[in-house]
């Protein structure tokens, strides 16, 4: 078969995702152009689709031995290399593809994306930015390069330039699916490219057989289900605050505060199916099933949630009657929501399927620090909504209390839980708080940065530790007490302290004539007549 024919069957099986045919067509032809570099370029840009890092590396290597200063050869070897998490040899062999063909474009696109992939320091991520804007300016009309200068724009902070290459790129290339996808990972992407969830939809339609908007688009589900964790961590306390005015009312005022337990209980229910069946609308029939069966604990999360929300209202109203059994189920439903988040932020930072992989497993426990660690300002205001809900509690006081205090601990110690576990497991170097400031600093200050940022980490954790350990002890210290009733106070005033009763006795008997006695005046002397005077 002519060579030229050979490519052009070969890159039309590549473009149209059959890879597997693609090299069994080398193979027939091996014999004939095992002497031609470009041969062995086609047979690595099959093993790079499939992800075979070692084969793509063999056949890159190949095609450098026909060729040594080949620059897509190099580009392959470079691709395969930082697929092997080999990030070192990648840079070094990038670099010498530079310097071999300095006006390659692809070439210093890759450095700045091999740069992006596990940025160390400012001095790399300024480098990242350089590359990926220096291939722009060699080839301004490749959509690809807008990606990446799009890329290292945000990473870099300045999303004005980010979103303006993320534009730029899309009028060149509306439906670039690069492009398109980067959007979701760009902060405020969505104002370019509308909805995620939506665009990656329609990317789909547009090509169903690509399984990496499969694992996008059901990636963006999974994460819209990270909203239920704030509202759960409300919703308990605040069910609790309505239970602490039935405890001590009379049978009519029990009956109200039930009526309204149950009514607040079916709106919130209300609120949440509603939330999901807007989110499941936009799926495809029948994707719910896919979208399970790729993140299987996802089923597991949302029962917890279920759970949770039956044994809050059995606690709730158990709570107008018996404050202690109310206020240990009302607690057991927080500790539910909590384990139900848990599971779907795990999900949502992507567990390696690979234990073994340890740049995996890196990158795992970076982005579920990350996540925990996020939100630190919300998290404050709903820690404060929540003690204001135990003093409301605390105006008719009973073991109801003890439930919103019991969820800002439980909330609190699962984050420092997580966190500490992260940054143990990451070490030193490459925990999430000092990664973030080592990002930020330069190559000769990244010692320092290093530092800052574990000394900042075991201060953040402290602090949720502390608070949260504070918080669960009055909770359980409120549990042991045993309050009277509100509408038994009043006679509670009118009763005698037991004391008393050893002092007085039970009945003052009765006083009668008899108990008085006078002793008799003394005899008065006589007393001679006035008239003898006279």
């Amino acid at each position: 078969m002519d060579f030229d024919l050979l490519h052009t069957r070969v890159a039309h099986h590549l473009e149209t995702g059959r890879e597997a045919e693609a090299i069994a067509l080398l193979k027939d032809n091996l014999n004939d152009y095992q002497q031609f570099a470009e041969f062995w370029i086609l047979y690595s840009a099959c093993h790079l689709n499939l992800e075979q890092w070692g084969e793509a590396e063999a056949t890159a290597r190949a095609a450098l031995g026909l060729n040594a200063e080949h620059p897509i050869a190099g580009e392959q070897l470079a691709v395969a290399l930082a697929g092997q998490r080999r990030r070192g040899e990648a840079l070094a062999t990038i670099h010498q593809v530079i310097a071999t063909a300095p006006e390659y474009a692809r070439a210093h696109h890759l450095l700045g994306m091999i740069l992006l992939g596990n940025v160390q320091n400012n001095d790399e991520r300024i480098l990242a930015r350089q590359a990926t804007e220096h291939a722009l300016e060699l080839e301004p009309e490749n959509p690809d390069f807008y990606q990446g200068a799009a890329l290292a724009a945000d990473v870099a902070g300045d999303q004005r330039s980010a979103l303006h290459f993320l534009e730029t790129g899309l009028r060149i290339d509306p439906h670039h699916q690069g492009l398109l996808r980067s959007a979701g990972n760009i902060e405020n992407g969505h104002k370019v490219v509308g909805d995620h969830g939506q665009l990656l939809r329609g990317m789909l339609a547009s090509d169903p057989m690509n399984e990496k908007l499969h694992q996008d688009y059901a990636e963006n589900f999974l994460e819209k289900q990270a909203v239920y964790a704030n509202r759960w961590w409300v919703f308990v306390p605040g069910l609790a605050t309505v239970a602490s005015f039935g405890f001590g009312a009379n049978v009519v005022g029990s009956i109200v505060v039930i009526v309204l337990l149950l009514a607040c209980a079916g709106l919130f229910a209300w609120w949440n199916i509603s939330t999901d069946q807007k989110t499941k609308k936009l799926l495809p029939s029948g994707y719910l099933n896919d979208i399970h069966a790729r993140f299987p604990t996802l089923g597991k999360a949302l029962r917890c949630y279920q759970i949770s929300w039956g044994v809050a209202v059995l606690g709730a109203i158990a709570g107008c009657f018996v404050p202690l059994i109310g206020a240990t189920l009302m607690i057991l439903s927080a500790v539910l929501g909590r384990v139900a988040s848990a599971l779907i932020l795990r999900e949502v930072s992507g567990p390696p399927k690979d234990r073994t992989d340890r740049e995996a497993r890196r990158i795992y426990l970076v982005r579920l620090s990350g996540g925990y660690a996020a939100g630190f300002w919300k998290r404050v205001l709903l820690v404060v909504v929540q003690v204001i809900l135990f003093v409301v509690c605390m105006a008719h006081p009973s073991q109801i209390a003890a439930v919103p205090l019991g969820s800002i601990g439980v909330g609190l110690l699962t984050i420092a839980g997580i966190l500490a576990y992260c940054q143990l497991r990451l070490g030193f170097k490459n925990n999430a708080f000092a990664y973030g400031l080592a990002v930020s600093a330069s190559a000769k200050s990244r010692g320092f940065a290093l530092l800052r940022g574990n000394v900042g980490g075991l201060y953040f954790i402290g602090l949720h530790l502390l608070i949260g350990l504070v918080a669960f002890s009055a909770s359980l210290a409120l549990l042991g007490e045993v309050p009277a009733p509100a509408g038994n106070s009043q006679d509670s005033v009118n009763e005698k302290p037991k004391e008393m009763d050893k002092v007085l006795p039970t009945q003052l008997p009765s006083p009668t004539h008899e108990n008085f006695s006078f002793s008799p005046m003394p005899e008065l002397p006589e007393i001679t007549e006035l008239d003898e005077y006279k």
